[in-house]
């Protein structure tokens, strides 16, 4: 990936989870946009570009497992990450609900949630600009054998 800054999409109706979460990923070097139910995620994603989806599962309305097949339908290939409070209840696994993570929230998840954005995107935490990455350029030399 580029030196720009990885465009998460947060959806989850907890105003305060939101927040925490929101400040936790961009702390971790992520540009993040929240939504508070599944209708208004599925209408950022449709006017924007995203890198990855977090999703809460169980959300009024439109359901997590809807956010999830219209994403599909829109962008079969982009990451999505299921937080839920009901994991072990609902028994959700990433196979069942269609995403590439399910995450339990609670006391791990904020480690949990950017190590699996992570992996997902193969990118590091906080990506540095292009000129602090690049190797400086070698020099050419006019001496013998130039």
């Amino acid at each position: 990936m580029d030196s720009t800054l990885l465009r998460i999409l947060l959806v989850d109706d907890n105003k305060h989870g939101l927040r925490a979460r929101k400040t936790l990923l961009e702390g971790a070097g992520y540009s993040v946009a929240t939504a508070s139910s599944g209708k208004a995620g599925l209408t950022k994603f449709e006017q924007a570009e995203f890198d990855l989806v977090v999703t809460d599962y169980c959300t009024p309305g439109v359901q997590g497992s809807e956010v999830i097949a219209k994403i599909r339908e829109l962008n079969p290939r982009i990451p999505i990450v299921v937080l839920s409070g009901h994991v072990a209840r609902l028994g959700l696994t990433k196979e069942d609900v269609g995403a590439n993570v399910v995450i339990a929230k609670g006391p791990n998840e904020d480690r949990d949630l950017p190590r699996a954005i992570q992996r997902l995107t193969r990118g590091p935490l906080k990506k540095k600009p292009a000129s602090e990455t690049s190797p400086a350029p070698k020099a050419r030399g006019h001496g013998a054998g130039a």
